[in-house]
């Protein structure tokens, strides 16, 4: 069940009402929202109505080692619950690897974000982080470890401060009503109107056959694909927050407008965000290092495996290696001008080039990540370098969308808090009326219906 589909919005109606109903009983709400992440589950498979089996594992390793002074036994527990986790994050992955597309039918959703927000729980608890403790309430894990909005694309939850949340009688007013609304609004039209139409009628065909296009059709279809996955993946985690919201239950965020960021360590500190600080607290910081003798060389080492290893999540293939390898390699060199240059201050136009360079950068990398095999990344390249100028086929409707993307990203967010308050004046039968009229119109213009979420398939 995608996020972006009427369907969805008449199954999130149903789980709203009931759990508003059931807003004063703990216990109650619990169930509600149990039997809602439930019901997200199974609808992508029966086989995955196991996965609060493994959920139930991890609250049992929790209360394990809040208990237990024993280091063995931590080690041991914190051991186990890497061992599964990462078993279900890899095995799809490497099954899809040796037998194609023979099971795909079978598992239809990624664990990884699931996985990934397992993880925090338990490796918290590991640590003694100081906000970490292990909850008790198992019906409260179930229901922060399997949140439906978040299970498909993220932002990944840390769930220590989410199971709080879920601990606390739930409230929600007119202006939270009407930024959540907003929120939703505007991931679809992100989702519906730019990125599957870009990727329908631009980015889909030039990456399938490039030889087909002028180099700078080529390369205005890799800027397109620049567009499209950052409007697919943060349209959903837009509509993700706000459906959280509307439960009186705020998500992180996971987008700062990215493409303006001066350099690659900024890039990464705007750019799926909870993934970006999940890879440095969880990954990079378990990495050996000797940082006190060599920080320098530490953080370059650690930053460039962690950002390969990060690549190779993504799908086990050279072009996934390649691009993490490219973000660390990156990220390093920014260290190392950022030490070489303590103090300087880069001037007004120097700020803009540098976002100029930036973006063109993540650009040239974003041609390896999605890149069907490192072949067709060369092919890419090589039309893009064909100094060819033809552009009879971008069309009039794909370049205004691409225009309008680039603005939309480019606008200040402080207008969506004006926006947000000006929607929650309205009362909220007028705020719901007009999101089901925006739902339906999006889907009557789009046509095609929607597309799966590009992060979906991660």
């Amino acid at each position: 069940m995608q996020l972006s589909t009427p369907s969805f919005f008449v199954f999130f109606l149903t789980v709203w009402l009931l759990y508003w109903a059931a807003a004063q009983f703990r216990a109650a709400r619990l169930l509600v929202l149990l039997a809602a992440n439930g019901f997200f589950l199974a609808k992508f498979g029966l086989l995955y109505l196991a996965l609060p089996a493994a959920a139930s594992i991890d609250f049992l390793i929790g209360l394990g080692l809040s208990r237990s002074a024993s280091n063995a036994a931590r080690r041991l527990l914190v051991g186990l619950s890497l061992l599964m986790n990462l078993g279900l994050l890899v095995t799809p992955k490497i099954l899809a690897l040796r037998t194609g597309d023979r099971y795909s039918w079978l598992l239809t959703l990624s664990l990884s974000f699931y996985c990934f927000q397992a993880l925090t729980y338990t490796i918290d608890l590991y640590r003694r982080d100081d906000d970490a403790r292990a909850t008790r309430n198992l019906f409260a894990y179930l229901g922060a470890a399997l949140f439906f909005p978040v299970l498909v694309a993220g932002p990944i939850l840390r769930l220590h401060g989410f199971l709080k949340q879920l601990l606390e009688p739930p409230s929600l007013t007119n202006s939270q009503a009407g930024r959540a609304l907003l929120l939703i609004g505007i991931g679809l039209v992100k989702k519906l109107l730019i990125a599957d139409f870009l990727g329908q009628n631009l980015v889909g065909r030039i990456f399938d056959t490039p030889t087909l296009y002028s180099g700078a059709e080529v390369l205005a279809g890799v800027y397109g694909y620049a567009l499209q996955l950052f409007f697919d993946f943060s349209g959903y985690t837009d509509i993700a927050m706000g459906v959280g919201l509307l439960l009186g239950l705020k998500l992180p965020e996971n987008f700062r407008q990215p493409y303006l960021s001066i350099n690659m360590m900024e890039f990464w500190r705007r750019w799926h965000i909870t993934f970006s600080e999940w890879l440095r607290d969880y990954l990079m910081e378990s990495l050996p290092q000797r940082r006190r003798q060599f920080p320098l060389s530490s953080y370059c080492y650690s930053v460039i495996l962690t950002m390969m290893l990060g690549g190779l999540w993504h799908g086990l293939g050279w072009t996934f290696l390649i691009w993490g390898a490219l973000h660390g390699v990156a990220l390093a060199t920014v260290r190392l001008w950022k030490q070489a240059r303590k103090g300087s201050k880069p001037t007004v136009w120097g700020k803009w080039v540098s976002v100029l360079l930036t973006f063109n950068f993540v650009c040239f990398t974003w041609i390896f990540f999605n890149a069907s095999s490192l072949g067709n990344a060369l092919a890419i390249l090589q039309r893009i370098g064909s100094n060819t100028w033809s552009v009879d086929n971008l069309t009039l409707p794909i370049v205004l969308v691409m225009v309008f993307a680039a603005v939309a990203h480019c606008l200040p967010l402080k207008w969506l808090d004006g926006s947000a308050e000006l929607i929650g004046r309205a009362p909220f039968w007028v705020q719901g009326a007009a999101l089901a009229a925006l739902v339906l119109i999006i889907q009557t213009i789009s046509g095609r219906g929607a597309a799966p979420f590009v992060y979906g398939n991660f």
